[in-house]
Order: C-alpha cells, then structure tokens, then sequence
C-alpha cells in the first residue's frame, strides 16, 4: 500500500507539471481537454488509492482490537478452566478426609452465578466459528489487509466489525454482571495454590523473557527522534507512552505469570512493540523519499496510533482487573504490619516551582488561559501525588525510575512553554503585533503536555506488581536439598543409587521433585526421567510396563510376548547417557530386583534416586547405595506449613474479620492443632483441606477440628509396626519414657538426656569408656532418625533443643505398651486447662491416691502447669507426706522442672537414695541446708530459680558431677570448710566469681571439670591469679568466661595463654582483650569460638583463620570496631558456621577465592554500616544467608539482584532469611 501510495504523489508533483508547461505552447482546444483528463485521473486514482487505503486500515485497527480483547477473554476462560479443575480435585480430596461432625464450610470459594452466565457466554462467544476462523492462528499483515488477495475483502472487514460489536457489547456487560470475576478467580486461584502438591510444577514458559523487539525499539526510536529534531509529537505521542511499556516488561522479566491473562496481555504489549519496530523501519527504509511524502505522513498515523493503542493497553488491564504477582521465595519472618507510610519525597524538583508559577501567572491572565493553566496544575499535582506513592511500590524500579524521568520531562517542557508564552505575550503587547496570538500555540502545547500526564498518571495506577507471600514453599527440606544435590553431582564417575528414605507423607516425593526439578541437576544430566510407581503390581510384567512406558519415548512400542522387552529397551536406550532416573515410591525388594538391570553400570556419573518408606529396600540396594533419612518437621517449620495453607485472622486483616473475633486465641489453639500432627507434613496439609472453606479460620472452628480428627494415625501406625521388628530394647524403653510426660509436652534434650542417665537408661555399648551423656545422646538421635520423636526447635548451632513424642503415636504407644517397666514411676500432673488430666479440684486426694497406688518409686516427675501458690504447697505437701510415712525413701530422680516454687521439706536429708534433684525454672528463693546430706547426690540443677547462695553443705556432696546455677542472680556458693573440695564435679555453670568467692582462689582443685560457665567481677591482679587456676583444668573441654563490673557492663578479660588445655574445643569469651591473645593463646583443637565485647581495633581474621579445626565462629557486639575485614585464600578450610552480630562500625567485608570452602550457614545481624560483602560467589557452598535487622538497602540488593549477579555460577544457590526486627 505504501509503495502505491508513494507512486500516485510522485506522479502528480513531477509528470503533471512537465506535461502542462509543454501544452502551453501548442495550446488547443483538444489539448485544453487532454490536460483536463491528465490532472482528473491521477486525482481520482490518489483519491480512490486514499480511500482505499483509509477503509484497509480501519479494518487493520479493527482487527487488531478486536484480536486483543479476544486473546484476553480466551486467557480468561482458561484461567477459569485452570482454577475449576485443580478446585475439583482439592474437594475430592476435602471430602474424603472430612468429618461430618465437623459441620465446616464450603469447600473452597466459587464465582458467582451472574459471573459463571458471563463466563458461559464468554465461552460461546470465542468458540464462535467466526472469531476461531479470524483470530484462532496469528496471522501475517498481508492476511488482514488483503485476505485472499481482495475476493474476500468486503465480507472479512464486515464480519470483524460484527465480532467487534459483539465483543465491546460482552466487555461492557461484565462491568455489570461480572465486574468482580478477576478478583474473584484471584481468591480462588489463591486457595488452590495453598493447597496443591508441593513443589508447585511450573512451566518454563511462565516465567516471562522479553522479546527481541522489546530490547532493540528504543535505539531506533532514539535514532528517529535524532532525525527529527524539535518534533515534540514523537516526543510525547510514541516515546513516552513506549518508554513507560518498555520499563514495566523489564520490571516483569524473569517474573513468574500465574494466570493466562497476564500472558495474553503481556503477548499483546510485545506486538504492539513489534508494529511501531516496523514503521520505524518502514520510514528509515524510505528515506530516499522526500519527507513531506511519505514520512511525515506516515510518522503522524504513527504517533496517534500509538498512543491510542497503549493507552488502551493500559485501560484494558486496569478494567478487567488482573494482577501481575511476584512471590517472595525467600524464607522472610513476617512481621505485624507498620502503619501507612506517607508519601515519599521523589526527585523532582521543578515539580514546586512550576506548580508556584502557574499559581502566581492565574489571576493575571485571561479566563481561557487560567483554565488551561489550572487544568495543567491540577494533573501535575495529581501525578506528583500518585509518584509519591509509587516509591514505597516493591518490584517496579524500572518503571519508577521511567515515570519519574518522564515527569521531570514533562514538567521541564511545561515550565520553558509558559516562560515562552510569557515572553511573547509581552512582546506582542509592546510592538502591537497583528501575527498569530500565542495562545493558540500555547493552547496547543499544554493539550499535548495534559494528554502526555494521562498517559502517565494510568500508567502509574496500573503498572503495578503486587509482591506476596509465597503460600505453595517446601518447608523444612533446604538442608536435604542441598545435601542430596551435592551427593548426586559430586560422588565420582561410578554410577550409584540414593535411597530418599522416611515414613509416609514426610515429603519424600517432594525432596525428589524439588531435587529433580532444580537448576544444578539439569545442567549436570544430559537426560532425566521421573518415574512413578503404584503401590501394588499385579506381576513383574506391569511392573516393566509401568517402568519402561515412563521412561521412553511415547513413539516406542512395547512386545507384549517379550517378558524382558522394556528392560532392554531401557537398557539401551540410557546405555550412552548421562542420566538420572527416580523411582518413585518403591515398595518391595523384589520390586528392586526386577527394575535395577535396566540400568547400565556406565562410569560417567549417572545416577538413580529411589524414595521409599522401607529401610530394608533401601539397604537391600547394592553396596554403593547412600540413604538420605528424612526427620519429622520443626514447630516453626510445622507453623510455617499451617499458615501457608490456612488462612488465619491477624491485626493486619482488619476490618476483613469481626472485631469479636480474639486473634490470640485463634492462635493458641491453631498452635496446638498444629503441634498435634507431630510435625507431619501430611497431616498439616490435611488441616489445610478440612479448613479451606474458611475466609478466616475461627477459634470454633479450631477446636470442632482438635476434637474430631484424628490426625491421621495411618502413617503412624505403619511407621510404629515398621520400627517394632528391629527396635532395641533400651530404644524401647527410652520411648516409653516419653510416655511418661503430659500429652503435647515439648522436652527440652537437656532434660531428657539428664533424666535418662540418672535413670541408669543409657547403657555403654561394649567396653567404651564413652560419657553416659554421649550415649543417651546416641540414642536420641537413633528415635529421631527412625521418625518416632520429632525435634520441635533446634539450637542455633543446628543441635537439637527440645523435641516431643507425636500425639497420634503417642497413643498408639502407650495402648501396645502402657509404659511397662516404667510403671513405677511416680507421676503427678495437674494442668487446669486440660480437662482430660488429673482431677485439679481434689488435688490432696489425688496426691493421697498416687502416693498409695505407687509404693517405693524410683522416681517422681511433677507436672504442673497452675499459676499461683498451689503447686508449691502440694508440692511440699506430697514430699512431707511420702518421706515420713516411708514411702519416698527410695527416690532417685525428683524432677520439679517449672514447679512454681515447691516446698522443699528439711527431711529431704532422708533421701540418700537421690542421685538427681532439678530444680530448673522453679523460681525458688532458698534451699535447706540439708541437701548435703544426700551424699549419692549427682546432680543438682537450680538455674533460673532466685537462689543466691547455696549452702556450704553442698561441698560435701563428694559424688556431684553436674552443678547448674543461675548467673543472673550472681549466684554465690559459700565458703567450704577447710580442705573440701568437689572431686567428680565435671560441670560448673552459672556460678559468679568476686573477691569474696571460695572459687577466686579454688577453681583448681575442681580437676575433673569438662565443662565451665561462669561470670566474675575481679580486679586485674585478681584475675590473673585466676587465669593461672584455670590452666590447671587439664580435661576442660567448654569454656565460657564473661568479665562484668556491677551493672553487668563488659570490663577487662584478662586470659592467660591457653595451648595447656589440649582438650578445650569450645570457647566463649565475653570482655575486652588483649590483642596479643588472638595471636598466641588459641589452640588447634578448637572448633568453636565465641567473642564478644572484645574491642580489637585490629581486624582478627588473620589471625582466627590459622585455625584449621574451627567450625563455629562468632563474633558478637563490641567483638570487632574496625571497619574492614578480609577472608584470605585458603582460610577456615573447615569453617561451617560465621555469625556477625552487631559489628556497628563494620563497613566492608572482603572474602577472596578458596576462602571458607566449607561454609554453610551465614549470619549477618544488625551490621548497620556494612556494605554488601564483595565475593559472596566465592562461597561455593553456602546453604543459607540470614540477615536480622539490617538496612532497608542491603536486604533489597541481596533479594533484588539477579542469581548470576550476586551468586556468580554457585549450582545451589542459599536459602535467603529476612528477619526485619
């Protein structure tokens, strides 16, 4: 068309002008006629070629429309396809695990029924046969303007004018009968994803890369703006309106599109890119043609076209009310909700000074011109307002930093236009000139500068992406990602098998997908394949069916005679590959044997994955087999997985929930609902599909839910009858005891490990000199391991602190095995709000009863929970009752841990027997001097109690070996006699050490000490007699040493060289010291380090990092007040552990190549100067980064940089933990 169009002008400006100057000089009457025909047709073929060009174009921007709003509808119509299958299969699953005394809600969320007819008729309308025919395929330009070539023509524009009246008529329908249908299907799509399989499968064809066009439009439209200076229409009309697009696709690159609607739009957003490329190159193409022939013309389509088009864009997203969604991966704590921040300050400083003078110019011009100005004025502070807004606005840099150049653009061109009109209304008045009044112009400027700050101001409302909470993670498995990665890439050449191993729904299937579905393993395998398997198999025929159909290609067809068909063929088919096959759900040995010699023996690295619930599978494997065992889920973890998949009330949902509604005690018992699943993903996504129904979960709902179900007890009891056929004896016993704590009871290891040593439960193995703590230890770790026991919280350094007997397994323990041999036992438990415990109302009954029922006990466990005064005095009472009738004698173990301040008889001298008393958490104030007359006396733990002195008595407790004070009460132990001492004593914690205490100058005839935590408030002369003491401690393993004035404040920490202490591996040191100490006075042998409020102005790295042993390094407030920091090549080759905490003047940290080759775990917490370390790359194998209030701006540059920019080619990259506070 434009070639044509071209010819006709070039015809009627250069052979018509020829033609009539040599008619002029044989001027005829024929010849008049002949120039008459000559100058009418080419008018009449330009005219019709004009007209024709006119109606073609029309139906190009018809079609185009048209071809818009039905990609979205039809996006729309799968979206609403996609969400109603996958809700159908999350009801299946509801259903069959609900409880009809539940009498819970609906299911899951619907559209509603105005909204499902207009989604029915959406559905007829692009099905129609007319709309598949015309926008079922993309179509070439060529097609639209002459659709088989002009025979069609007539009908084919007249039909798209049709389907584009039906469709405008059915979008405006849904302002009233489906407004909302966006919004709905959000909540609906958002239900669905709490609930799906874990790790959600997402196509790589959701994740946005931005086209060709996208990244080479704006040099060619800079070189078209270079060429045609001063157009201020190309200005405003296509740069601004692209450049506000081309910024908002950049801002979506890499983004995750969870709907198809955002797809559709984004693929209508690229064309429009790709058709202004063309003309853009259509006109440079051309430019051998003078301008006002083609590109002027041809520029001046463009620009309204252009702006038209986008500006429609954008409308359309904001009407049909879709939402561009980026998820937080990161494992971020969330916070309660700050209050709304004002808007911000943005850099646009001419912004107030345009705006004051329009303010000044208004009453000094004529009405037409203040209105013009006041309309101007009123846009601009309107956007101002809305970009001040969009700074808080997460994900959009790009386009905030697009919007507010286009602003500054705008508002620059506004100010240099009203400075223009002023000069020139001036000089008009001075010379009384009659040329053209400079309003008009004026007028026509601030109209272009008015559209331009539209087009801005609906760009800033919709181009938003919401930034939300992930609620589809894999909680609790990024340990045993990384572990299973790097078993899988880095175990030699050999080809070998992993057993994924754990009870029934643990996650292993989700571990395996996880691992399977990650970066590092496609990069690694040139070939992958995921296999399935059922739980049961008629023969080894379907079995080999069901294998090899999963892993060849579909074109490959089976011998139904060949018995071992599929297993060559598999054979062969991996013969030549590196690959990694898993095989999921494997249930029998034989199912082993009949599958593994499918599998060459290549040598180039290939790999088998196999998940079962079987440890005799798993060990049936061949001798190159690793198992990977998969642990029960933390309560954090267990939490995290709860509130990903139901919706609970909080302070930030108001006014969404009922003022009524008691968000605490929501809380509290969803906290228990979700301890009684025992750290069983599958059990807590059960609770997601009874509860899904609900907008809020309420505290009704919440408990119907805690007394009907029963968290399903079949993976427990098959994970019990597993364990029966090969448990020991003393795992037996050490289960029961378990047993023995109130249901839902979080044990700390510290306790249980106390209770089973003094309990005579842990038993050496053989001849092993091995502590007794060491093995109950042991065999804690074994309970844990075989899923019996689940670890509700870790320590810091990952150990465990508390751990807990799941409920469901709990009680189908204790109904095979009543506590047994453990029966014995004395055990009193009161807890007022449980009403299935001991009767609380008659407790001097209750304790009468026990005290009958259980004569001669071993042991006493005391459990209660009451506040006040009451646990006390039934504490005493039952102590004073059963020693002086007899029949406490015999006791071993008192255990009165969070016993509010029981009443310690003075006949507790009686108790001879007592090896371990506990004291811990009790509060109490003071302790009989009779308690050194329990001679067998083990252990005495009194930390956390208001105890300040214990009694001088306590030194003739000659077979004590574990004493446990409270520090912050300082407290003291007084004065020994003369010569006594503490032969066995191996730990001393929490003592205080000052001038007057008999550890000042005594500290070295405790010899047998292995572990030691104390403070102390010494003089320098005082401590370095102290010092000496210390060196004398040969078996000293753990130390922790804090130098205090009276306030408690960090003072001097004077530390002797200590190589004497070959044995010591762990080390805390909390005071200022002398530099010289970091050079010379640590060992080898550690392996964790602690330093705080050391004040070394000297960075300690060089030194610290000599030492070859150490695991743990820590360096906490005060530690460090330099302000740079190096890693070096080849430092901490066995460091897994660095914490910086609170290093306030650190400002850079350095890590080089090959330094820390080991790290795992980073910590960085309230470093409020640091810079982002330079060679995080440099950390190969780095497991997880936690930052702790930290700036705003070292988070974003850690979670907003690309994976390449901040990890360089790490395969695995950390799991990346924001805590804001």
């Amino acid at each position: 068309m434009a070639f044509w169009f071209v010819i006709s002008k070039l015809f009627y400006a250069y052979v018509i002008p020829s033609i009539v100057c040599q008619s002029f000089y044989s001027f005829t009457l024929h010849s008049c006629a002949y120039i008459l025909l000559v100058i009418t047709c080419p008018v009449l073929i330009l005219a019709s070629l004009e007209l024709f060009r006119g109606v073609l174009q029309n139906g190009e921007d018809n079609y185009k429309w048209a071809r818009r709003e039905w990609r979205l509808l039809d996006a729309l119509i799968k979206d609403v396809k996609y969400v109603s299958e996958s809700r159908r299969k999350i009801d299946e699953k509801a259903h069959q695990i609900r409880d009809s005394q539940l009498r819970l809600p609906g299911v899951t969320e619907r559209i509603s029924d105005a909204e499902k007819n207009w989604v029915e008729i959406t559905k007829k309308l692009i099905r129609e046969e007319g709309c598949n025919q015309i926008f079922g395929r993309q179509r070439k330009r060529s097609e639209i303007l002459m659709p088989v070539y002009f025979g069609n023509l007539i009908k084919f524009h007249a039909d798209l004018y049709q389907i584009k009246l039906l469709i405008r008529d059915h979008i405006r329908n849904k302002e009233t009968d489906a407004r909302d249908i966006y919004k709905s299907l959000e909540i609906s799509r958002s239900i669905v994803r709490r609930l799906q399989d874990r790790p959600l499968e997402e196509h790589k064809s959701s994740v946005y890369k931005r086209a060709e066009p996208t990244l080479s439009i704006e040099e060619k439209l800079n070189e078209l703006i270079a060429k045609n200076q001063g157009s201020e229409r190309i200005q405003y009309s296509i740069k601004l309106p692209l450049t506000l697009l081309l910024a908002f696709l950049r801002d979506l690159e890499g983004l995750k599109f969870e709907s198809e609607t955002e797809m559709a739009w984004v693929k209508e957003a690229e064309e429009i890119i790709h058709e202004v490329e063309h003309d853009i190159d259509s006109i440079q193409s051309m430019s051998w043609i003078p301008p006002f022939l083609y590109a002027k013309p041809q520029l001046h389509r463009c620009c309204i076209w252009v702006e038209t088009v986008i500006w429609d864009l954008f409308e359309r997203k904001d009407k049909y009310g879709f939402t561009f969604i980026s998820r937080d991966r990161s494992r971020s704590v969330r916070l309660p909700q700050s209050p709304a921040c004002p808007p911000q300050a943005i850099d646009c400083t001419g912004a107030t000074s345009l705006l004051d003078n329009i303010k000044n110019q208004l009453n000094q011009e004529p009405i037409k011109v203040a209105n013009h100005l006041n309309q101007l004025r009123t846009k601009i502070e309107l956007v101002y307002q809305l970009l001040g807004d969009a700074e808080a606005a997460k994900g959009i840099k790009h386009s905030r930093e697009a919007w507010t150049d286009q602003f500054n653009n705008i508002v620059r061109d506004a100010e240099n236009s009203l400075r223009t009109y002023r000069r020139s209304s001036v000089s008009r008045r001075i010379k009384r000139q009659k040329k053209t009044d400079p309003l008009a112009k004026f007028s026509k400027q601030i109209g272009r500068l008015n559209n331009a700050l539209e087009v801005l101001e609906i760009c800033i409302k919709v181009c938003r992406i919401e930034l939300r909470e992930e609620t589809n993670l894999v909680v609790g498995l990024e340990e045993d990602t990384h572990e299973v990665i790097s078993q899988l890439t880095n175990r030699g050449e050999n080809c070998s098998t992993l057993c994924i191993v754990g009870m029934k729904g643990i996650g292993k299937t989700t571990l395996a997908k996880k691992v399977y579905n990650h970066r590092a393993i496609h990069h690694h395998f040139e070939f992958r394949a995921w296999v399935s398997l059922p739980d049961e198999v008629a023969d080894d025929n379907e079995l080999e069916n069901i294998f090899g159909s999963q892993i060849m290609p579909t074109t490959v067809k089976p011998n139904a005679k060949d018995q071992y068909y599929w297993i060559r063929e598999v054979h062969d088919f991996l013969w030549d590959k590196k690959y990694l096959v898993v095989l999921d759900d494997i249930s029998t040995k034989e199912e082993w044997h009949t599958l593994k010699s499918a599998f060459p023996n290549s040598t180039n690295g290939s790999r088998i994955v196999l998940t079962t619930r079987y440890k005799d599978v798993a060990s049936h494997v061949n001798q190159n087999s690793v198992s990977h065992q998969l642990r029960l889920r933390t309560k954090d973890e267990s939490w995290d997985l709860f509130t990903q998949v139901v919706r609970l009330p909080s302070e930030t949902s108001q006014p969404e929930i009922s003022p009524d509604v008691d968000i605490p005690k929501v809380k509290k018992i969803a906290e228990k609902v979700v301890g009684r699943c025992g750290g069983l993903p599958l059990s807590i996504l059960r609770l997601g599909y009874l509860l899904s129904g609900t907008k809020r979960v309420t505290s009704e709902e919440l408990s119907r839910v805690l007394e009907h179900t029963d968290h399903n007890q079949t993976p427990w009891l098959e994970t019990l009858e597993l364990n029966e056929k090969d448990l020991p004896s003393h795992l037996r016993q050490c289960l029961s005891y378990f047993g023995l704590f109130p249901r839902d009871s979080e044990i700390p290891a510290r306790r249980l490990v106390a209770l089973w040593v003094a309990e005579g439960l842990a038993i050496p193995s053989g001849d092993e000199l091995e502590p007794l703590e060491s093995v109950a230890k042991k065999y804690l770790s074994e309970l844990i391991i075989r899923n019996l026991v689940q670890v509700v919280e870790k320590k810091l350094n990952g150990k465990v602190k508390r751990c807990g007997f799941p409920s469901a397994l709990r009680e189908l323990w204790l109904q095979r095995y009543s506590r047994s041999s453990l029966v014995q036992r004395l055990i009193i438990c009161f807890d007022e709000n449980d009403a299935s415990s001991s009767n609380n109302h008659a407790s001097s009954t209750y304790i009468q009863n026990k005290l009958l029922s259980c004569r001669r006990p071993p042991s006493m466990l005391y459990f209660d929970s009451r506040e006040g005064n009451k646990p006390g005095e039934d504490s005493g009472n039952l102590l004073r009752k059963g020693i002086a009738r007899g029949h406490l004698l015999q006791l071993q173990v008192i255990d009165l841990e969070h016993v509010f301040r029981p009443q310690l008889p003075s006949t507790i001298r009686r108790l001879t027997h007592l090896t371990y008393l506990s004291l811990r958490w009790t509060f109490l104030e003071t302790i009989p001097s009779s308690i050194g007359n329990l001679v067998n006396l083990q252990t005495l733990d009194v930390k956390h109690t208001c105890i300040r002195t214990l009694p001088s008595s306590i030194w003739k407790l000659l077979k004590l070996r574990h004493l446990y004070m409270d520090q912050i009460y300082r407290s003291k132990i007084e004065h020994h006699p003369r010569g006594s001492f503490l032969p066995d004593l191996q730990t001393l914690q929490g003592a205080f050490v000052d001038k007057d205490s008999p550890l000042k100058d005594g500290l070295h005839s405790l010899a047998n000490l292995r572990k030691l935590i104390l403070a102390f408030q010494l003089k320098c002369s005082e401590q370095e007699v102290f010092a000496e003491s210390l060196l004398e401690l040969k078996h000293l393993q753990f130390l922790k040493l804090k130098s205090i004035d009276e306030m408690g404040r960090p003072q001097d920490l004077m530390v002797k060289c200590l190589s004497g202490l070959e044995k010591l591996s762990s080390l805390y040191l909390f005071g200022k010291l002398d530099p010289s100490i970091i050079k010379d006075g640590f060992l080898q042998s550690l392996t964790e380090l602690t330093l705080s409020a050391s004040r070394l102005s000297d960075d300690p790295i060089p030194e610290l990092e000599k030492l070859r042993n150490i695991k743990s390094l820590s360096l906490y407030s005060g530690s460090y007040i330099g302000n740079s920091m190096v890693c070096s090549i080849g430092g901490f080759p066995q460091l897994l552990v660095l914490k910086f905490w609170m290093l306030q003047e650190l400002e850079q940290w350095t890590i080089e190549q090959q330094a820390m080759p080991k790290l795992k775990q980073l910590e960085i917490r309230s470093c409020k100067r640091l810079r982002v370390p330079t060679g995080l790359s440099h950390l190969k194998n780095l497991r997880e980064l936690k930052l702790k209030d930290m700036p705003v701006e070292f988070t974003a540059e850690i979670k907003e940089s690309s994976k390449e920019q901040m990890w360089g080619d790490i395969a695995i990259s950390p799991a990346i933990i924001i805590d804001r506070q």
